[in-house]
């Protein structure tokens, strides 16, 4: 690689937030990033430009993660190739980790992810020593310190300063008006889903809830979603309506408490 080339990383994953952030996370590192929405699309890109690293969602739509990573070493192996895949899930790691193992990818992370983890990533699989622009410096840390002190990090819907030390506050408005976007759409189509006692599109729209939820720090959500998921799958529909309940009540109070933050800005 040259002296000055900037490494060209794959993200693959199919929500839009989780693509914000990553994209947020590599460019700070003045890292290159292309995306997939899907394993096809990731399988595609691989097989039409070289890649550094690859980070590899497993619940996609159309072909997930643990497929995508079975075709693209097929691909590689005979072109005696091979490009680091890393998982990235908000499942459980042990329930996943030998299936990981089986369809040839190199290493596990979960989410929510940190700028220290994609970091470490990058420079132990790729090999690559990234000259990271620091966002812990003195001005920034003055600001974090001061909204961590300001914030009740227990009774808040969403751990703002938590945001800031993982990801760095510059775009981190527009990640949570991305996720308001996008979460009002899973919720409507959660809704439909539980209406029609359609077990599949439950979990995964809570699913895909839970890992955004998880990476903008909206832990009641996550953790609502989370027990959501368990129990469309013991087909208990009266919790299951309560929990969406919760749920929604649980996203209106990320909204109000969102709406009030950017009032006092």
């Amino acid at each position: 690689m040259a002296e000055n080339s900037r490494p060209l990383v794959l993200v693959a994953d199919d929500h839009p937030v989780n693509q914000k952030i990553m994209g947020v996370l590599l460019e700070r590192m003045w890292v290159d990033v292309s995306f997939a929405c899907n394993g096809v699309e990731a399988v595609d890109a691989v097989k039409a430009q070289s890649y550094a690293l690859i980070f590899m969602d497993i619940m996609m739509p159309e072909m997930d993660g643990f497929e995508a990573a079975f075709r693209i070493r097929m691909h590689e192996f005979e072109r005696g190739r091979h490009t680091p895949i890393i998982a990235c899930t908000a499942l459980d790691k042990e329930r996943v980790k030998e299936q990981c193992v089986r369809s040839g990818m190199d290493d596990f992370i979960n989410k929510p992810i940190s700028r220290e983890t994609v970091r470490e990533k990058i420079e132990n699989w790729a090999r690559i020593s990234l000259d990271v622009l620091e966002s812990a410096d003195e001005a920034l840390n003055r600001v974090l310190k001061k909204a961590a002190a300001e914030e009740k990090a227990l009774e808040d819907p969403i751990n703002r300063s938590e945001l800031g030390f993982l990801y760095g506050i510059e775009q981190l408005d527009d990640v949570l008006v991305l996720f308001m976007t996008v979460t009002e759409t899973l919720m409507a189509q959660l809704e439909s889903a539980l209406e029609h006692r359609d077990i599949t599109l439950i979990c995964r729209m809570a699913h895909e809830i839970k890992g955004s939820s998880y990476t903008v720090s909206a832990r009641e959500m996550a953790q609502l979603c989370l027990r959501l998921e368990r129990i469309a799958l013991e087909q208990d529909w009266s919790e299951a309506e309560r929990l969406y309940a919760a749920l929604g009540l649980a996203f209106a109070r990320v909204r109000e408490f969102l709406s009030v933050k950017r009032e006092c800005i």
